[in-house]
């Protein structure tokens, strides 16, 4: 199998991962500044997307670049009548980029790669949720942590809303789909309050209604505070996914009733994020077969409706 990585920062993340799967034949990376990166000497470099689609047949492609040159790949492919057999899609998507994919050819399997969804602790987690056959009564989710830009004023795209940055469109999809993945039936409602500063959002309270129960989500990226937990209660119990640490992925631990029933190992949490990578790429029949396929794609198409509908309330 051919690989294809568009994108050269998290974009080197999916090639280390690639090749530590040891499932593809030949593996290729593009990017404008390609040639000024070190340690690939085993991959093939290419500084135009162009260039190396029309060299190569690839049976697999990853885009892991902004938002609005995510954008202008896939347009260029539907327009070149160009589609691999695996697409890999780095979030967030632009409204314009979920309009093309919807307009390619439905044996092109694509995945968008919430990597949470993806990580060891919250699939035990759902697991655990859709095991027990105890009602739902509500629950609770909170994401607080300070952004980079907040500590070194170093403008990226990450901040920029109109970009696909920001609070909105760059964090808060992770947490969106985290709750449409566990739950069954929850919707959004409406936003309980927010807290602007130089005109954009820094830490939000979104109302769900589950079960036709009232549950919310808080999320803050200029908190001093790092905590990313998300709580379930049921009649008489509840269980908790939490994390006290600055680490993405790492520190997980889950909770029942207060009690700790799983921590994650720490040789995982060393580089979680690459691990979870080197799993996708490892796995790609699982994670591309078609009932995986079409809920990931159902669940992509959900989050962002959710979020177009929270920017639309927020101007």
């Amino acid at each position: 199998m051919n690989l294809l990585i568009i994108g050269s920062n998290f974009g080197l993340n999916h090639c280390k991962a690639a090749i530590k799967s040891k499932k593809f034949k030949h593996i290729s990376i593009c990017s404008p500044n390609i040639y000024s990166k070190k340690n690939l000497k085993s991959i093939t470099k290419y500084d135009n997307f162009k260039i190396a689609i029309d060299q190569n047949n690839f049976d697999m492609i990853s885009i892991a670049t902004t938002p609005k040159v995510q954008n202008e790949i896939l347009n260029y492919f539907f327009k070149k009548k160009i589609f691999p057999k695996l697409l890999l899609l780095e979030k967030p998507l632009l409204d314009d980029s979920i309009k093309v994919i919807k307009k390619f050819p439905k044996d092109v399997l694509f995945l968008t790669n919430f990597i949470f969804s993806f990580e060891k602790n919250w699939t035990i987690y759902k697991k655990k949720i859709n095991k027990t056959k105890k009602k739902i009564i509500s629950f609770e989710y909170q994401w607080l942590f300070k952004q980079a830009y907040f500590v070194n004023k170093k403008k990226t795209w990450k901040i920029k809303a109109k970009s696909g940055g920001g609070l909105i469109n760059y964090y808060l999809p992770h947490a969106i789909f985290n709750i449409v993945n566990i739950y069954k039936n929850v919707k959004f409602k409406r936003i309980g309050r927010k807290i602007i500063y130089n005109r954009n959002p820094i830490y939000l309270e979104l109302i769900f209604s589950l079960n036709r129960e009232k549950s919310k989500l808080i999320i803050s990226n200029k908190s001093n505070e790092n905590k990313h937990l998300l709580n379930t209660n049921f009649n008489q119990n509840n269980l908790l996914l939490e994390n006290n640490t600055r680490k993405w992925l790492s520190n997980f631990k889950i909770f029942l009733d207060g009690k700790k029933i799983f921590t994650q190992k720490k040789i995982v949490q060393k580089d979680s994020r690459l691990n979870t990578l080197v799993n996708i790429y490892s796995n790609l029949k699982f994670y591309f077969s078609k009932n995986y396929v079409a809920r990931n794609k159902f669940l992509t198409y959900k989050t962002f409706k959710i979020i177009k509908h929270i920017n639309t309330k927020l101007k």
